[in-house]
Formats: C-alpha cells, structure tokens, sequence
C-alpha cells in the first residue's frame, strides 16, 4: 500500500479546493487524528503518564458526579492528590462486571457532564455473551470512535477505491438485489476524505445472494463479520466464484478465528485485516499496519489483561481483558471485565501502542463440566492439519455429548474423526462421547453472527 495516493480531505468552505477546510465536527476529528499521527510512536512510559493523567481527571469526575462511585470512594481508599498509576487501579478498584453494569443501571450514569461532550445517546450490547447491557455515551465518545475509524483506514485501505459493507441494518435498509450504494465511504469518511463509492448489504441476505450482489459491485474491499466471510469464502470455493479487484477482507464485531484468515488467502487471495471493538467501550485494538499483531488504542482505552492472580500478563500468556475507556465521562466504566481472553503480544512495527497477539474469544464459550469444574474452552488453532474443514461448530448435547458440525471439502476418515475426537476431549477435560455431523451450511445467529459453541444440555 505504499504507493497508493495520499488522502484528500474534503472541504466545507465554497470555492476552496486545496488546502481543503472540514466543517466542524470533521475538524475535531481531524484534530484527534493528527495527535494520533504522533502518540502512536511516542516512548511507552510517556504514553502511560498521559493515560494517567486522564484517568486521573476520570477519576476524580467519577467520585464526585457518579453516584456508585460517589459511595465508595472513601472505602477503596484513593487519594487523588497522588499520582494515579497502574498499581492504583489494580490494589483498590474492584472489577466491574456485565451482571452489575445491569443491575446498577442509572447509578453509573454521572449527574453533571461538560456541556461541550455533546448530546447524550445510548447504546446496547449484542447481548452474545447471554446479557446484553445498556451503556450512555455522549457524541464525545462518537468523536473518537470516528477519529480511530479514520486511522483504521489510512493505516490499511486506500480511500480512493471501493467498499462492500455487509452487515446488520435495521428493517429493509439495503436489501437485496440492489442494496444501498453512495458515493462515499459513509459516516466520518463522507465528511473528513474524499473516497471512492461504498455499497451496503443487509447481513441478513442469503450467502448465495451476497456473492452476487459483490460481482455486481466488484469492490476492494470487503466489510463484514468474520463468520460471514467465512461463508462467503466456501460458497465461492464451491462454485469456483472470483472476485478480480478484491483487495482485503475488514472484519469486525466478532471473534475472528485462524481459519478466517486461511481460506481468505486460499479462497479469495487476499488478507484479512481485523478490529477489535465493541458497542460499550468502542475501539479497543487494531491491527498493525504490517503485520496480524492488535495495537491496543491506548489513546482512548486503558486495558488490563489479568491472569487468575488479576496480576498483569506477560507476552505470550493468555488473560481476562479488563477494559477503562478514558473519555466517556457520561457513563464511566472503570475496570471494565467485557467478557473477552487475550493473549499478550510484541510487534517490531516500532509502535509503541501495546500489543495483543491474539483475541482468545468470550465467556459464552466456558464449559460447565459434570462435576461442577467451570473453564474457557479456547478453540484457537482447532482446526490445525485439518485442511478439510471449511466451518465448525460445536454443540453441546446432554451431560456427556458433543456434536460437531462440520461444513467440508470431503468427511473425515476414521483416523481424522479419532484424532479429532481425542483433540476436543482434551480442549473439554472430560471424555465427553463426540459425534460429527456434515452441513452445506451453519445457521447464523438472529444478529448474523456464527457461534463456534452452544451449550444445548440441561447444563446451561
């Protein structure tokens, strides 16, 4: 991507061209944007020192405006005239969880915002962990999330090309055949850059009918949920379906798993660039410009990731992701457990962003086994030798029973599907009887979604 053209900003002033004027609110994001340029590269102990300086005014914010916070500042123990640092957040302020967000409801909403955050909004999680949650933002938080989206772009995508976007819309809103098209990229990128058309597609959309909307289209690049390119991905291995300008596939919003990234290469020739957000904090990790590693945006979250001790990760070990967002003063979550496993990284891109290696995946899929024991199944690099298999999913039928869907280019042998089931016993820690099942195709969830683990028994 290093030859492609530089970006064109786009002007809101009448009869200037270049240098070009944003309106306003594409000025701020444009502000944020170029700090970003800049602090993605500074020495790691400066960027922590300026994380705490804001987590610091958050703090103090939070104890005097939020009432749950209010409540126990004085029993945590914090003193905020000191020096707030990493050790602080780890000794005195507990964990908050999905379950308690729920139940304390207004009283983690603060009683007095600066008026310049903006109009207040709300937003709901997918509820894919089983609880979905409800989280008041301000158009603050919005202004971040579309500076992090511009930097997600100009880090990876050539703004001058095309766009597919497939993915939840409310109600008709572009369904097929015809879908949505616009000349622009949408959202900030409609005010901020000059860009090429985009096309919108209702994830909804039956899968052979999605691959004929994008020949139609013929984009660059690829928008949608990691399961439903996978999809895409085999319906095209099948009817040998080329896509000739496609670029890169951009996945967001769920899990993204090894065998994503192996049949896009294989199948469609192209990589798969990934982003790790979600509705309640935002962006919190996107991949490196030059290789598969997460940065963590450390401009707009502080994230821990905690071992079983809660003491931080090294690289290489795999932890629960604990989440502040530094700039929702609306609705502060301090110490945030999303539900998410990561697994620590290094990157040599000389970023000094920190660095996930890998998105382990979500609570959805702990295992309650017979006895009571409770655990993550972690289901990364499952598929490893298993060249065959195109999808899995993996259902839980009664105490001792697994099923495992299997979407294929042949069956297992007997050998494969007795290696495999001594693999997913190990993954499980029981011997729990495995059965393999064979589909053309693995139901979505009603938000588009594939789940790699259901838990159907009485043990739910």
């Amino acid at each position: 991507m290093a030859d492609r053209r530089p970006p064109q900003f786009r002007t809101a002033v009448s009869g200037l061209k270049w240098p070009a004027m944003p309106a306003r609110h594409a000025a701020h994001t444009m502000a944020l944007l170029y700090q970003l340029e800049h602090s993605q590269w500074l020495p790691e102990k400066e960027l922590e020192r300026l994380q705490f300086r804001q987590i610091q005014l958050l703090l103090r914010h939070a104890f005097k405006t939020v009432p749950y916070y209010r409540e126990r500042q004085e029993a945590w123990g914090i003193d905020l005239e000191r020096t707030i640092t990493p050790e602080t957040l780890r000794r005195h302020i507990p964990i908050l969880t999905r379950p308690e967000i729920q139940d304390l409801g207004d009283a983690l909403v603060s009683e007095e915002v600066p008026d310049s955050h903006g109009a207040r909004g709300e937003v709901f999680t997918s509820g894919s962990t089983g609880r979905p949650i409800k989280v008041v933002k301000n158009e603050l938080s919005e202004t971040f999330w579309n500076a992090l989206t511009v930097r997600d772009h100009l880090w990876h995508r050539d703004p001058n090309l095309r766009l597919a976007s497939i993915r939840p819309l409310a109600g008709d809103m572009a369904s097929y055949p015809d879908g949505k098209l616009i000349d622009n990229w949408g959202g900030m990128m409609a005010h901020a850059l000059a860009t090429g058309p985009s096309g919108l597609l209702n994830i909804g959309t039956r899968i052979e009918d999605q691959v004929e909307w994008l020949q139609r289209f013929d984009p660059a690049y690829i928008l949608t949920y990691p399961g439903n390119i996978q999809a895409i991905a085999i319906y095209c291995e099948r009817h040998k379906v080329r896509f000739p300008n496609l670029v890169q596939v951009h996945t967001i919003s769920d899990l993204l798993r090894p065998e994503v990234r192996t049949i896009c290469r294989g199948v469609l020739d192209v990589p798969v660039i990934d982003a790790y957000s979600s509705a309640e904090v935002g962006y919190i990790a996107l991949q490196c410009p030059t290789s598969e590693n997460l940065h963590i945006q450390s401009e707009s979250v502080y994230v821990e990731v905690l071992d079983e001790n809660g003491n931080d990760c090294q690289v290489g070990e795999v932890g629960e992701v604990v989440i502040t967002p530094l700039h929702n003063l609306l609705m502060p979550l301090l110490r945030y457990a999303i539900g998410d496993y990561a697994e620590v990284g290094h990157c040599d891109c000389g970023r000094t962003l920190p660095v996930l290696s890998r998105i382990m995946g979500r609570t959805r899929s702990m295992v309650r086994l017979p006895n009571g024991d409770e655990f993550y199944v972690s289901f990364q690099d499952l598929l490893t030798g298993y060249d065959m298999i195109r999808q899995f999913q993996v259902v839980r039928r009664g105490p001792e029973a697994l099923e495992m869907k299997l979407i294929v280019t042949r069956e297992l042998d007997d050998a494969e599907a007795g290696q495999l089931t001594k693999i997913l016993q190990q993954r499980f820690r029981h011997p729990f009887a495995v059965s393999f099942s064979y589909h053309d195709e693995i139901p979505r969830s009603a938000g588009g979604k594939f789940e790699d683990y259901k838990d159907e028994s009485a043990l739910a």
